[in-house]
């Protein structure tokens, strides 16, 4: 069982498993054991302290061959006899009766450097340990560090369309980082206004409140590459270390493994089995469809309509290649659902598309927090399941707590149904992993305007305006906490800004109508109303917005009509009709009513 691409070492109590030799190591003395107790004992190890059915294990050591059902005790016999403990329940691996085995020892991997893997270290003040002996550089002493965030790699030398790969790397390892729950790691979202700034680290350090920057290059030649990596201390500035990584391409999950274990090293004196295996994960073996992956991300990212139809053309490529690559899946039910937030492709087009990706990748992969995310999203904004929902933020939440869009996603869940407090308390979390997030600040003034505490969703989201004036969504719900408070001068000029900014956005003109009719306008009202209703034959119009002013210009009939075509296009903003102040002048109606009962929301 030679594993000749990653040589891997992992020690546990006295003992010593090196995994290319196929070697036990007791206190410097090679053990006695056959090669199938050493794939067992791999197997039991890298399960890190989780329970291994005697099925897998069977399918796993003797596969496609009929074995009798005694083969596996007695190996595991062997094993123990080799760690000097009884059946049962010993020091490192437990019985659990009728189902299986767990291995139950602390283990530490202390060396895990490809084989074919060149890595140059520069030697700084504050240096880590260098590595002896094929033993891995251990932690530096000192507190562990609490936040840290990976600045978009630089690509030097890129070609035409080739700037992916230092973004997509990035975000790759941003990724597996996030598994590590000692460690707060910023979102992409949060570091992508960096790509292309110039980088002044002590600034950016501060700006992004994070303890740690990791700073990095990669340059691509052919089937080469290299990655330059700086690990920076944000309080004083100074490098914990640099490293060099070169690498073919065709070998780039290799690099990837080893820049994570060196960072993850560097920070933490050890790491439990189940962070050791989610760092390692690799969800596929493709190199091509890993690019394609890659590609996808990089234009999912950018955030516009163009990036995320390419996003959706690379994720299929990536799964034309590997039908079995989970993530991808998840990348495509990310671009729908984004399509359909932004208003950029109706509800009933994307969401059902978005739907079936999320549950393949989940069908693929159960651990994926990202996916459940999306699914949780679904449930909520196209099933109307609000216990499904719950349930798949908590099981996102439960995978990885440190998911910023998790908690901000689950905290907008719950001030839906009108559980404030929980609300606000998943929100100020998401704003502690994410301090710059503009759509989790927008988010928190949101919350507060559907509590109806206005003052305070003003000034927070002005707050939020003062870090990104064009954050255009900040300055959209900042003026329907003006309308709430009845200052429409106010909410008039923000709006007429922002629809210039938008080009007409056909919302914000929407709540500019619905906000001249509240302000006793009623003729500029009508205007925009015959606009939009004109607009509509043409071009997709939100009836929801349409029925807001047809509310406040006291014309009921019209407004619940076109409530019922928004619940028959299941508009996702329909999900806050229990809390929204918008349609207050609505809610004495029996219609109103029985609209609550057949979203779930009645009181």
């Amino acid at each position: 069982m030679r594993d000749k691409e990653v040589r891997r070492i992992y020690e546990f109590g006295q003992f010593r498993l090196d995994v290319a030799e196929s070697v036990l190591w007791r206190d410097g003395e090679k053990v006695a054991l056959t090669q199938k107790a050493i794939e067992l004992l791999l197997l039991l190890i890298e399960r890190g302290g989780r329970m291994v059915s005697k099925e897998e294990l069977i399918n796993a050591l003797w596969p496609d061959t009929f074995v009798d059902e005694n083969n596996l005790p007695v190996t595991i016999s062997m094993l123990r006899k080799a760690f000097g403990e009884k059946a049962g329940a010993g020091r490192f691996i437990e019985t659990v009766p009728r189902r299986g085995y767990r291995f139950t020892s602390d283990v530490r991997l202390v060396n895990a450097e490809p084989a074919e893997l060149i890595i140059e270290r520069r030697a700084t003040s504050r240096s880590v340990i260098e590595e002896e002996a094929g033993v891995g550089a251990e932690a530096k002493a000192g507190a562990t560090p609490s936040s840290m965030a990976v600045l978009p790699f630089t690509t030097l030398g890129a070609e035409a369309g080739d700037g992916y790969l230092g973004l997509g790397l990035t975000d790759a390892l941003i990724t597996r980082l996030s598994n590590i729950r000692q460690i707060i790691v910023r979102p992409t979202s949060a570091i992508l206004k960096y790509a292309s700034a110039e980088r002044d680290l002590s600034a950016i350090g501060r700006e992004l409140d994070v303890d740690l920057l990791l700073n990095g290059s990669v340059r691509q030649a052919g089937e080469h590459i290299r990655v330059t990596l700086q690990l920076v201390s944000t309080h004083d500035g100074t490098p914990l270390w640099g490293e060099k990584f070169d690498q073919r391409f065709t070998n780039i999950f290799a690099l990837e493994d080893s820049i994570s274990r060196h960072i993850a090293r560097s920070l933490l004196p050890t790491l439990t089995g189940e962070e050791h295996q989610l760092l390692m994960k690799r969800y596929t073996d493709d190199v091509e469809a890993y690019q394609a992956y890659l590609k996808g991300r990089y234009f999912w990212n950018k955030r516009s309509k163009e990036g995320m139809f390419k996003g959706i053309e690379y994720f299929k490529k990536a799964i034309e290649i590997d039908a079995e690559y989970a993530l991808a899946y998840a990348g495509i039910a990310d671009c729908y659902t984004s399509l359909c937030n932004y208003g950029l492709m109706p509800p009933d087009e994307s969401l059902p598309q978005a739907k079936a990706a999320a549950m393949k990748a989940l069908a693929l992969d159960d651990t994926l927090a990202e996916a459940h995310t999306s699914l949780g999203w679904l449930r909520k904004n196209y099933d109307w399941d609000w216990l499904g929902s719950e349930k798949e933020y908590l099981r996102a939440l439960e995978l990885n707590p440190n998911y910023a869009m998790a908690r901000q996603l689950y905290g907008m869940f719950l001030v839906a149904m009108g559980r404030f407090a929980e609300g606000e308390a998943n929100l100020k979390q998401a704003l502690e992993i994410d301090p710059l997030s503009l759509t989790a600040h927008t988010s928190v003034g949101q919350a507060l305007y559907f509590a109806r505490r206005y003052d305070e969703s003003i000034d927070h989201l002005q707050k939020t305006i003062e870090l990104d004036s064009g954050f255009v969504p900040a300055r959209f719900n900042l003026a329907l906490a003006y309308v709430a408070k009845g200052n429409y001068k106010e909410a008039i000029a923000e709006l007429q800004s922002l629809a210039a900014l938008t080009d007409n956005s056909a919302s914000v003109v929407a709540t500019l109508g619905s906000t001249y009719a509240m302000a006793g306008r009623s003729a500029e009202a009508r205007q925009i109303l015959a606009e939009l209703k004109a607009l509509s034959e043409r071009d997709y119009v939100l009836p929801y917005d349409i029925a807001l002013i047809h509310a406040c210009l006291d014309e009921p009939d019209a407004a619940f009509a076109y409530l019922e075509q928004a619940y028959r296009d299941r508009y996702a903003s329909l999900i806050f009709l229990k809390v929204d102040p918008d349609f207050d002048i609505l809610r004495g109606d029996p219609r109103f009513t029985d609209l609550l009962r057949r979203l779930g929301l009645a009181q």
